[in-house]
């Protein structure tokens, strides 16, 4: 399957318990934690970033059912100009 025309936002995954909802946070809350250092050094409002995190961070506590956790989407950092 290619999945060249398939952006992250539009994948769902579904998992079965809570465990591997946790595995699979794991990464996107350093993802995470790394987007904030990295427009705190940029003079960028962290608002959004830390927002992400803590939606991130809630992911257990807001859904009963870990398939039907819904991935909040990822705010990116703006383009450096040239």
């Amino acid at each position: 399957m290619l999945l060249d025309d398939v952006n992250e936002s539009q994948i769902t995954l579904r998992f079965s318990d809570f465990s591997e909802v946790r595995k699979a946070r794991e990464p996107l809350l350093k993802e995470a934690d790394d987007l904030i250092n990295m427009a705190g050094d940029n003079d960028v409002n962290t608002d959004l970033f830390r927002h992400y995190r803590q939606e991130l961070r809630d992911i257990t506590s807001t859904y009963n059912n870990p398939e039907d956790v819904v991935w909040p989407q990822k705010p990116s950092l703006p383009q450096a100009s040239a």
